[in-house]
Protein backbone atom coordinates (compact mmCIF):
# COMPACT_ATOMS: atom_id res chain seq x y z
CA UNK A 1 0.00 0.00 0.00
CA UNK A 2 1.10 3.22 -1.03
CA UNK A 3 1.82 5.79 1.54
CA UNK A 4 -0.16 9.79 1.23
CA UNK A 5 -0.15 11.05 -2.36
CA UNK A 6 -1.43 14.04 -3.78
CA UNK A 7 -3.07 15.03 -7.05
CA UNK A 8 -1.69 18.16 -8.39
CA UNK A 9 -4.89 19.98 -9.95
CA UNK A 10 -4.34 21.45 -13.35
CA UNK A 11 -7.00 21.78 -15.80
CA UNK A 12 -9.10 18.44 -14.49
CA UNK A 13 -11.49 20.22 -12.00
CA UNK A 14 -13.59 17.28 -11.62
CA UNK A 15 -13.73 13.77 -10.11
CA UNK A 16 -15.62 12.00 -12.96
CA UNK A 17 -12.84 10.78 -15.98
CA UNK A 18 -9.79 11.50 -13.75
CA UNK A 19 -7.24 9.23 -15.61
CA UNK A 20 -4.36 10.80 -12.72
CA UNK A 21 -7.01 10.13 -10.04
CA UNK A 22 -7.18 6.25 -11.28
CA UNK A 23 -4.08 6.36 -11.43
CA UNK A 24 -3.12 7.42 -7.62
CA UNK A 25 -5.69 5.06 -6.56
CA UNK A 26 -3.96 1.51 -8.20
CA UNK A 27 -1.41 2.33 -5.80
CA UNK A 28 -4.12 2.07 -2.42
CA UNK A 29 -3.01 4.72 -0.46
CA UNK A 30 -3.75 5.78 2.53
CA UNK A 31 -4.66 9.16 1.72
CA UNK A 32 -4.91 10.69 -1.10
CA UNK A 33 -4.43 14.95 -0.92
CA UNK A 34 -5.60 17.09 -3.84
CA UNK A 35 -3.43 20.46 -4.30
CA UNK A 36 -4.13 23.56 -6.80
CA UNK A 37 -1.66 26.23 -7.32
CA UNK A 38 -2.96 29.91 -7.15
CA UNK A 39 -0.62 32.55 -9.02
CA UNK A 40 1.45 32.86 -11.67
CA UNK A 41 1.56 31.60 -14.21
CA UNK A 42 -2.14 31.18 -13.96
CA UNK A 43 -3.37 34.65 -12.58
CA UNK A 44 -0.16 36.34 -13.88
CA UNK A 45 2.92 35.42 -16.15
CA UNK A 46 5.68 33.80 -14.34
CA UNK A 47 9.71 32.88 -14.21
CA UNK A 48 8.86 30.20 -16.90
CA UNK A 49 6.84 32.35 -18.71
CA UNK A 50 6.65 32.80 -22.51
CA UNK A 51 7.34 36.97 -22.62
CA UNK A 52 3.46 38.41 -23.41
CA UNK A 53 5.40 41.16 -26.15
CA UNK A 54 1.92 43.17 -26.21
CA UNK A 55 0.37 46.08 -24.74
CA UNK A 56 -0.96 45.34 -21.34
CA UNK A 57 -4.27 46.43 -20.61
CA UNK A 58 -5.19 44.00 -17.66
CA UNK A 59 -3.69 41.20 -15.55
CA UNK A 60 -3.23 37.78 -17.22
CA UNK A 61 -6.61 36.26 -15.38
CA UNK A 62 -9.72 38.61 -15.89
CA UNK A 63 -12.13 38.98 -13.27
CA UNK A 64 -14.85 36.76 -15.25
CA UNK A 65 -12.96 33.48 -15.57
CA UNK A 66 -11.43 34.47 -12.13
CA UNK A 67 -15.40 33.57 -10.63
CA UNK A 68 -15.83 30.78 -12.90
CA UNK A 69 -12.28 29.42 -11.48
CA UNK A 70 -13.30 29.93 -7.65
CA UNK A 71 -16.81 28.72 -8.58
CA UNK A 72 -15.10 25.38 -9.47
CA UNK A 73 -12.74 24.97 -7.02
CA UNK A 74 -15.12 25.70 -4.43
CA UNK A 75 -17.57 22.82 -6.01
CA UNK A 76 -14.90 20.34 -5.22
CA UNK A 77 -13.56 21.60 -2.01
CA UNK A 78 -16.84 20.97 -0.25
CA UNK A 79 -16.44 17.41 -1.48
CA UNK A 80 -12.54 16.78 -1.42
CA UNK A 81 -9.75 18.08 0.92
CA UNK A 82 -8.32 20.43 -1.42
CA UNK A 83 -5.58 22.51 -0.41
CA UNK A 84 -4.89 26.08 -2.11
CA UNK A 85 -0.92 27.02 -2.16
CA UNK A 86 0.03 30.91 -3.66
CA UNK A 87 2.89 30.99 -5.67
CA UNK A 88 4.49 29.51 -8.66
CA UNK A 89 4.28 25.61 -8.72
CA UNK A 90 7.99 24.65 -8.93
CA UNK A 91 8.39 26.45 -5.58
CA UNK A 92 5.54 26.01 -3.21
CA UNK A 93 4.54 22.53 -4.28
CA UNK A 94 7.74 20.83 -3.15
CA UNK A 95 7.49 22.32 0.47
CA UNK A 96 4.01 21.61 0.55
CA UNK A 97 4.61 17.76 -0.11
CA UNK A 98 7.96 17.20 2.41
CA UNK A 99 5.74 19.14 5.00
CA UNK A 100 2.75 16.55 4.64
CA UNK A 101 4.71 13.99 3.98
CA UNK A 102 3.78 12.93 0.55
CA UNK A 103 5.16 10.20 -0.91
CA UNK A 104 3.57 10.80 -5.19
CA UNK A 105 1.99 13.44 -7.00
CA UNK A 106 0.00 12.40 -9.80
CA UNK A 107 -1.46 14.82 -12.18
CA UNK A 108 -2.31 15.31 -16.14
CA UNK A 109 0.53 16.15 -18.54
CA UNK A 110 0.02 19.41 -20.66
CA UNK A 111 1.74 20.06 -24.27
CA UNK A 112 1.99 23.56 -24.84
CA UNK A 113 5.53 25.01 -23.98
CA UNK A 114 5.10 26.84 -20.87
CA UNK A 115 2.59 24.12 -19.33
CA UNK A 116 5.40 21.97 -19.99
CA UNK A 117 8.27 23.60 -18.66
CA UNK A 118 6.07 24.02 -15.38
CA UNK A 119 5.61 20.25 -15.19
CA UNK A 120 9.33 19.71 -15.72
CA UNK A 121 10.84 21.77 -13.10
CA UNK A 122 8.09 20.73 -10.67
CA UNK A 123 9.18 16.98 -11.26
CA UNK A 124 13.03 18.23 -10.53
CA UNK A 125 12.07 20.15 -7.30
CA UNK A 126 10.00 17.14 -6.46
CA UNK A 127 12.82 14.33 -7.54
CA UNK A 128 15.82 16.35 -4.81
CA UNK A 129 13.35 15.19 -1.94
CA UNK A 130 12.59 11.90 -3.56
CA UNK A 131 9.15 12.33 -4.64
CA UNK A 132 8.22 11.35 -7.92
CA UNK A 133 5.42 13.27 -9.97
CA UNK A 134 3.29 11.65 -12.57
CA UNK A 135 2.17 12.46 -15.88
CA UNK A 136 -0.76 11.20 -17.29
CA UNK A 137 -2.81 11.41 -20.25
CA UNK A 138 -6.29 13.25 -19.79
CA UNK A 139 -8.22 15.86 -21.03
CA UNK A 140 -8.98 14.83 -24.52
CA UNK A 141 -11.15 12.67 -26.27
CA UNK A 142 -7.84 10.35 -28.11
CA UNK A 143 -4.51 9.48 -26.07
CA UNK A 144 -1.60 9.74 -28.11
CA UNK A 145 -1.47 5.37 -28.18
CA UNK A 146 -4.72 5.53 -30.58
CA UNK A 147 -3.73 8.39 -33.24
CA UNK A 148 -3.27 6.62 -36.64
CA UNK A 149 0.15 8.42 -37.03
CA UNK A 150 2.93 9.61 -35.06
CA UNK A 151 2.06 12.85 -33.82
CA UNK A 152 5.76 14.48 -35.39
CA UNK A 153 3.04 13.43 -38.64
CA UNK A 154 0.02 15.47 -37.34
CA UNK A 155 -2.23 16.62 -40.82
CA UNK A 156 -1.69 20.03 -41.11
CA UNK A 157 -5.28 20.02 -42.19
CA UNK A 158 -8.04 19.63 -40.12
CA UNK A 159 -10.14 17.95 -42.84
CA UNK A 160 -7.19 15.07 -43.33
CA UNK A 161 -6.92 15.05 -39.25
CA UNK A 162 -11.26 14.62 -38.70
CA UNK A 163 -10.90 12.17 -41.73
CA UNK A 164 -8.18 9.81 -40.29
CA UNK A 165 -9.31 9.60 -36.54
CA UNK A 166 -13.16 8.59 -37.57
CA UNK A 167 -12.14 6.25 -39.43
CA UNK A 168 -9.93 3.86 -37.56
CA UNK A 169 -10.26 4.90 -33.75
CA UNK A 170 -12.98 5.29 -31.28
CA UNK A 171 -13.50 7.45 -28.28
CA UNK A 172 -12.76 5.24 -25.15
CA UNK A 173 -15.58 5.32 -22.18
CA UNK A 174 -14.85 7.88 -19.54
CA UNK A 175 -13.66 6.81 -16.04
CA UNK A 176 -16.52 6.60 -13.29
CA UNK A 177 -16.19 9.36 -10.13
CA UNK A 178 -14.14 7.10 -7.95
CA UNK A 179 -14.42 6.45 -4.12
CA UNK A 180 -11.82 8.39 -2.17
CA UNK A 181 -10.24 6.63 1.04
CA UNK A 182 -10.64 10.49 2.82
CA UNK A 183 -12.93 12.79 1.30
CA UNK A 184 -13.55 15.28 4.40
CA UNK A 185 -13.14 19.45 3.00
CA UNK A 186 -10.73 21.56 4.32
CA UNK A 187 -12.76 24.21 5.95
CA UNK A 188 -9.57 26.91 5.34
CA UNK A 189 -10.01 26.23 1.71
CA UNK A 190 -13.29 26.81 2.05
CA UNK A 191 -13.40 29.75 3.52
CA UNK A 192 -10.48 30.94 1.65
CA UNK A 193 -12.35 30.55 -1.86
CA UNK A 194 -15.62 32.18 -0.43
CA UNK A 195 -13.98 35.35 0.83
CA UNK A 196 -12.24 35.50 -2.61
CA UNK A 197 -15.93 35.08 -4.20
CA UNK A 198 -16.99 38.04 -2.23
CA UNK A 199 -14.35 40.16 -2.91
CA UNK A 200 -15.56 40.26 -6.75
CA UNK A 201 -17.39 42.89 -8.28
CA UNK A 202 -20.76 41.82 -9.38
CA UNK A 203 -21.36 40.44 -12.71
CA UNK A 204 -23.18 42.50 -15.45
CA UNK A 205 -26.83 41.47 -16.62
CA UNK A 206 -25.35 40.03 -19.26
CA UNK A 207 -22.97 37.87 -18.40
CA UNK A 208 -21.92 34.24 -18.71
CA UNK A 209 -25.44 32.46 -17.29
CA UNK A 210 -23.95 29.86 -15.46
CA UNK A 211 -21.56 28.67 -12.45
CA UNK A 212 -18.63 27.20 -12.79
CA UNK A 213 -17.84 23.65 -11.01
CA UNK A 214 -18.19 19.85 -12.10
CA UNK A 215 -21.67 19.62 -10.75
CA UNK A 216 -23.44 22.84 -12.52
CA UNK A 217 -21.20 21.69 -15.85
CA UNK A 218 -23.16 18.09 -15.89
CA UNK A 219 -26.34 19.04 -14.95
CA UNK A 220 -26.39 21.70 -17.65
CA UNK A 221 -24.52 19.18 -20.08
CA UNK A 222 -27.52 16.35 -19.36
CA UNK A 223 -30.09 19.78 -19.79
CA UNK A 224 -28.82 20.70 -22.78
CA UNK A 225 -29.24 17.22 -24.46
CA UNK A 226 -32.71 17.03 -23.96
CA UNK A 227 -33.72 19.69 -26.48
CA UNK A 228 -31.50 22.69 -27.83
CA UNK A 229 -28.88 20.08 -29.15
CA UNK A 230 -30.96 18.99 -31.85
CA UNK A 231 -31.05 22.81 -33.52
CA UNK A 232 -27.47 23.79 -32.58
CA UNK A 233 -26.08 23.56 -36.21
CA UNK A 234 -28.84 26.15 -37.16
CA UNK A 235 -28.74 28.11 -34.36
CA UNK A 236 -24.41 28.03 -33.24
CA UNK A 237 -23.98 31.57 -35.42
CA UNK A 238 -25.99 33.65 -33.45
CA UNK A 239 -24.66 36.06 -31.09
CA UNK A 240 -26.34 36.16 -27.30
CA UNK A 241 -29.00 33.52 -25.51
CA UNK A 242 -28.69 30.83 -23.30
CA UNK A 243 -29.35 27.91 -26.03
CA UNK A 244 -28.30 29.25 -29.16
CA UNK A 245 -24.73 27.38 -28.23
CA UNK A 246 -23.75 24.40 -25.92
CA UNK A 247 -21.80 26.87 -23.96
CA UNK A 248 -19.12 23.84 -22.96
CA UNK A 249 -16.21 25.75 -23.47
CA UNK A 250 -16.08 27.51 -19.93
CA UNK A 251 -16.21 23.93 -18.47
CA UNK A 252 -14.20 22.14 -21.17
CA UNK A 253 -11.25 24.47 -20.48
CA UNK A 254 -10.74 24.19 -17.10
CA UNK A 255 -11.47 20.40 -16.99
CA UNK A 256 -14.92 20.67 -14.77
CA UNK A 257 -16.00 18.42 -17.99
CA UNK A 258 -14.11 15.61 -19.75
CA UNK A 259 -15.08 15.93 -23.59
CA UNK A 260 -15.29 12.39 -23.04
CA UNK A 261 -17.61 12.43 -20.70
CA UNK A 262 -19.60 15.12 -22.85
CA UNK A 263 -19.27 12.21 -26.17
CA UNK A 264 -20.80 10.02 -23.67
CA UNK A 265 -23.88 12.02 -23.05
CA UNK A 266 -24.08 12.86 -26.69
CA UNK A 267 -24.10 9.61 -27.89
CA UNK A 268 -27.05 8.80 -25.01
CA UNK A 269 -28.91 11.32 -26.57
CA UNK A 270 -28.75 10.12 -29.89
CA UNK A 271 -29.50 7.09 -28.88
CA UNK A 272 -33.04 8.25 -27.15
CA UNK A 273 -34.10 10.90 -29.41
CA UNK A 274 -32.06 10.36 -32.95
CA UNK A 275 -29.05 12.11 -34.32
CA UNK A 276 -28.78 14.42 -36.89
CA UNK A 277 -26.49 17.22 -38.58
CA UNK A 278 -26.66 19.21 -35.30
CA UNK A 279 -25.79 16.17 -32.60
CA UNK A 280 -22.67 15.72 -35.03
CA UNK A 281 -21.98 19.25 -35.83
CA UNK A 282 -21.15 19.24 -31.78
CA UNK A 283 -19.22 16.23 -32.29
CA UNK A 284 -17.45 17.81 -35.08
CA UNK A 285 -16.79 20.80 -32.78
CA UNK A 286 -14.99 18.43 -30.01
CA UNK A 287 -12.56 17.58 -33.42
CA UNK A 288 -11.99 20.69 -33.82
CA UNK A 289 -10.60 20.90 -29.99
CA UNK A 290 -9.02 18.13 -30.14
CA UNK A 291 -7.02 18.57 -33.32
CA UNK A 292 -5.73 22.06 -31.49
CA UNK A 293 -4.63 20.25 -28.70
CA UNK A 294 -2.75 17.85 -30.97
CA UNK A 295 -1.45 20.70 -32.92
CA UNK A 296 0.11 22.07 -29.88
CA UNK A 297 1.89 18.76 -28.92
CA UNK A 298 3.38 18.72 -32.53
CA UNK A 299 4.36 22.51 -33.39
CA UNK A 300 5.49 23.83 -29.36
CA UNK A 301 6.71 27.39 -29.82
CA UNK A 302 5.60 27.50 -33.62
CA UNK A 303 2.11 28.45 -32.07
CA UNK A 304 3.43 31.52 -30.44
CA UNK A 305 6.02 32.49 -33.75
CA UNK A 306 5.01 35.46 -35.45
CA UNK A 307 5.54 33.57 -39.13
CA UNK A 308 3.43 31.02 -37.52
CA UNK A 309 3.36 27.31 -38.39
CA UNK A 310 4.58 28.69 -41.74
CA UNK A 311 6.78 30.57 -41.12
CA UNK A 312 4.92 33.51 -43.28
CA UNK A 313 7.05 36.59 -43.03
CA UNK A 314 4.38 39.61 -42.93
CA UNK A 315 4.82 43.03 -42.02
CA UNK A 316 2.33 43.07 -39.23
CA UNK A 317 1.62 46.41 -37.96
CA UNK A 318 2.44 47.55 -34.19
CA UNK A 319 0.10 50.44 -33.63
CA UNK A 320 -1.37 50.32 -29.86
CA UNK A 321 -4.21 53.28 -31.14
CA UNK A 322 -5.37 50.71 -33.18
CA UNK A 323 -5.18 48.15 -30.65
CA UNK A 324 -6.68 49.71 -27.71
CA UNK A 325 -9.23 50.91 -30.39
CA UNK A 326 -10.17 47.48 -31.23
CA UNK A 327 -10.03 46.22 -27.25
CA UNK A 328 -12.34 49.10 -26.25
CA UNK A 329 -15.04 48.44 -29.12
CA UNK A 330 -14.17 51.97 -30.60
CA UNK A 331 -13.51 50.48 -34.32
CA UNK A 332 -16.47 52.58 -36.13
CA UNK A 333 -17.57 48.96 -36.89
CA UNK A 334 -21.04 48.06 -35.14
CA UNK A 335 -20.45 44.42 -34.81
CA UNK A 336 -17.11 44.17 -34.00
CA UNK A 337 -17.27 46.78 -30.99
CA UNK A 338 -20.55 45.15 -29.66
CA UNK A 339 -18.25 41.90 -29.73
CA UNK A 340 -15.43 43.25 -28.61
CA UNK A 341 -17.71 45.33 -25.74
CA UNK A 342 -19.31 42.18 -24.60
CA UNK A 343 -15.73 40.22 -24.07
CA UNK A 344 -14.39 43.15 -22.24
CA UNK A 345 -17.08 43.13 -19.77
CA UNK A 346 -18.03 39.41 -19.46
CA UNK A 347 -15.11 37.72 -20.66
CA UNK A 348 -17.20 35.97 -22.80
CA UNK A 349 -18.15 36.27 -26.52
CA UNK A 350 -20.09 33.74 -29.66
CA UNK A 351 -17.54 31.98 -31.29
CA UNK A 352 -19.21 33.56 -34.92
CA UNK A 353 -17.87 36.82 -33.17
CA UNK A 354 -14.70 35.57 -32.19
CA UNK A 355 -14.33 35.11 -35.68
CA UNK A 356 -15.24 38.42 -36.99
CA UNK A 357 -13.11 41.05 -34.59
CA UNK A 358 -10.38 38.12 -34.83
CA UNK A 359 -10.89 38.98 -39.00
CA UNK A 360 -10.84 42.45 -38.30
CA UNK A 361 -7.86 42.52 -36.10
CA UNK A 362 -5.62 40.39 -38.47
CA UNK A 363 -6.96 41.81 -42.18
CA UNK A 364 -8.07 44.86 -41.73
CA UNK A 365 -5.97 46.18 -38.67
CA UNK A 366 -3.09 44.03 -39.83
CA UNK A 367 -1.48 44.05 -36.63
CA UNK A 368 0.53 41.31 -34.77
CA UNK A 369 -1.84 38.72 -34.69
CA UNK A 370 -0.27 37.59 -31.56
CA UNK A 371 -1.52 41.29 -29.72
CA UNK A 372 -4.63 39.58 -30.43
CA UNK A 373 -4.18 36.44 -29.22
CA UNK A 374 -2.87 37.46 -26.01
CA UNK A 375 -5.70 39.77 -25.37
CA UNK A 376 -8.05 37.12 -25.36
CA UNK A 377 -5.88 34.65 -23.31
CA UNK A 378 -6.19 37.63 -20.62
CA UNK A 379 -9.91 38.25 -21.22
CA UNK A 380 -11.64 35.05 -22.00
CA UNK A 381 -13.45 33.15 -19.48
CA UNK A 382 -13.07 29.69 -21.66
CA UNK A 383 -9.04 30.37 -22.66
CA UNK A 384 -7.67 27.07 -23.30
CA UNK A 385 -3.97 27.57 -24.94
CA UNK A 386 -4.37 24.97 -27.09
CA UNK A 387 -7.86 25.97 -28.81
CA UNK A 388 -7.16 30.18 -28.20
CA UNK A 389 -3.79 30.20 -30.59
CA UNK A 390 -4.67 27.51 -32.73
CA UNK A 391 -7.79 29.47 -33.71
CA UNK A 392 -5.75 32.83 -33.67
CA UNK A 393 -3.06 31.14 -36.16
CA UNK A 394 -6.20 30.25 -38.52
CA UNK A 395 -7.94 33.16 -38.86
CA UNK A 396 -4.41 35.13 -39.37
CA UNK A 397 -3.34 33.19 -42.11
CA UNK A 398 -0.59 32.02 -40.38
CA UNK A 399 -1.82 28.36 -39.29
CA UNK A 400 -3.69 25.61 -40.55
CA UNK A 401 -6.21 26.65 -42.74
CA UNK A 402 -5.50 25.23 -46.35
CA UNK A 403 -7.64 28.06 -48.60
CA UNK A 404 -5.44 31.12 -47.32
CA UNK A 405 -6.11 33.89 -45.84
CA UNK A 406 -9.76 34.45 -46.16
CA UNK A 407 -11.64 37.30 -44.10
CA UNK A 408 -15.34 38.41 -43.23
CA UNK A 409 -16.76 41.29 -43.88
CA UNK A 410 -18.37 42.83 -40.58
CA UNK A 411 -21.60 44.36 -42.23
CA UNK A 412 -22.84 40.97 -43.49
CA UNK A 413 -22.26 39.23 -40.97
CA UNK A 414 -23.83 41.47 -38.65
CA UNK A 415 -27.10 41.47 -41.07
CA UNK A 416 -26.58 37.62 -41.28
CA UNK A 417 -26.48 36.95 -37.46
CA UNK A 418 -27.99 39.69 -35.92
CA UNK A 419 -30.79 40.84 -37.94
CA UNK A 420 -32.90 42.49 -35.31
CA UNK A 421 -30.09 44.81 -33.95
CA UNK A 422 -30.64 43.22 -30.98
CA UNK A 423 -27.23 42.57 -30.17
CA UNK A 424 -25.39 45.48 -31.38
CA UNK A 425 -28.05 47.54 -29.51
CA UNK A 426 -26.90 45.33 -26.28
CA UNK A 427 -23.68 46.40 -26.29
CA UNK A 428 -23.60 49.92 -28.16
CA UNK A 429 -26.04 51.94 -26.41
CA UNK A 430 -24.93 55.19 -28.60
CA UNK A 431 -26.68 53.17 -31.57
CA UNK A 432 -29.71 52.64 -29.73
CA UNK A 433 -31.93 54.56 -31.53
CA UNK A 434 -30.91 53.15 -34.65
CA UNK A 435 -32.75 50.61 -36.73
CA UNK A 436 -31.70 48.11 -39.72
CA UNK A 437 -29.82 48.28 -41.94
CA UNK A 438 -28.59 51.73 -40.76
CA UNK A 439 -27.62 50.31 -37.20
CA UNK A 440 -25.01 48.02 -39.06
CA UNK A 441 -22.81 50.79 -40.89
CA UNK A 442 -24.16 54.30 -39.68
CA UNK A 443 -23.46 57.22 -41.91
CA UNK A 444 -20.46 59.43 -41.46
CA UNK A 445 -22.85 62.43 -40.95
CA UNK A 446 -24.67 60.91 -38.23
CA UNK A 447 -21.97 59.65 -35.88
CA UNK A 448 -20.96 62.74 -33.97
CA UNK A 449 -24.53 63.39 -32.72
CA UNK A 450 -24.72 59.93 -31.41
CA UNK A 451 -21.38 59.74 -30.06
CA UNK A 452 -20.31 57.18 -32.07
CA UNK A 453 -16.95 57.23 -33.60
CA UNK A 454 -15.88 57.08 -37.03
CA UNK A 455 -14.79 54.27 -38.88
CA UNK A 456 -10.51 53.47 -37.87
CA UNK A 457 -9.96 51.92 -41.33
CA UNK A 458 -11.96 51.81 -44.50
CA UNK A 459 -12.60 48.36 -44.55
CA UNK A 460 -12.12 47.50 -48.42
CA UNK A 461 -8.62 49.40 -48.87
CA UNK A 462 -7.71 47.89 -45.60
CA UNK A 463 -8.58 44.50 -47.18
CA UNK A 464 -6.96 45.01 -50.42
CA UNK A 465 -4.27 46.23 -48.75
CA UNK A 466 -3.68 42.65 -46.94
CA UNK A 467 -4.99 40.76 -49.86
CA UNK A 468 -1.79 42.10 -51.89
CA UNK A 469 0.52 42.23 -48.64
CA UNK A 470 -0.17 38.41 -48.20
CA UNK A 471 0.14 37.30 -51.26
CA UNK A 472 3.59 38.78 -51.95
CA UNK A 473 4.78 37.22 -48.79
CA UNK A 474 3.93 33.47 -49.70
CA UNK A 475 3.56 33.41 -53.84
CA UNK A 476 6.02 36.56 -55.27
CA UNK A 477 4.23 39.31 -57.78
CA UNK A 478 1.25 38.20 -58.33
CA UNK A 479 0.09 37.60 -61.87
CA UNK A 480 -3.18 37.40 -63.92
CA UNK A 481 -5.84 36.34 -62.32
CA UNK A 482 -3.76 34.67 -59.10
CA UNK A 483 -6.11 36.43 -56.25
CA UNK A 484 -9.23 34.83 -57.54
CA UNK A 485 -7.49 31.53 -56.20
CA UNK A 486 -5.45 32.43 -52.93
CA UNK A 487 -8.67 34.61 -51.46
CA UNK A 488 -11.82 33.62 -50.35
CA UNK A 489 -14.57 35.12 -48.02
CA UNK A 490 -16.05 33.24 -45.18
CA UNK A 491 -19.53 31.58 -46.89
CA UNK A 492 -21.68 32.16 -44.07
Amino acid sequence: MAQRVAIWLLNDLRLHDHPALHAALRERPSQIDFVFVWGAPLTEWGKLSYPPDFPRVSSRMGRARERFLLEALLDLAERVPLTILQGEPQEVLPVWAVQKGISAIYTHAEWAVEETAYQQQVAQALAQSGIRLFLQEGNALYEKAQLPFPVESLPLLFTRFRQLVERTIQVKAPLPEPALPYSTPIEETLQWLRKKLSQLPQTHEHSFPFRGGERPGQSWVRQYFEKAIFTYKETRNSFYGKTFSSHFSPWLAMGCLSPRWIYAELRRAEKEHGANESTYWLFFELLWREYFRWLGARWGWKLFAQGGLRDIRLPWRRDEKLFLAWVRGETGYPIVDAAMRELGTTGWTSNRARQIVASFFSKNLFLDWRWGAAYFETQLIDYDVYSNWGNWLYQAGVGTDGRGFRWFDPVRQAKLYDTDGTFIRMWVPELRSLTPPRLYMPEPSMRSSLGYPLPIVDWQSSLTYAKDTYWRAIKGEPKGNQLLKLFQEEEN
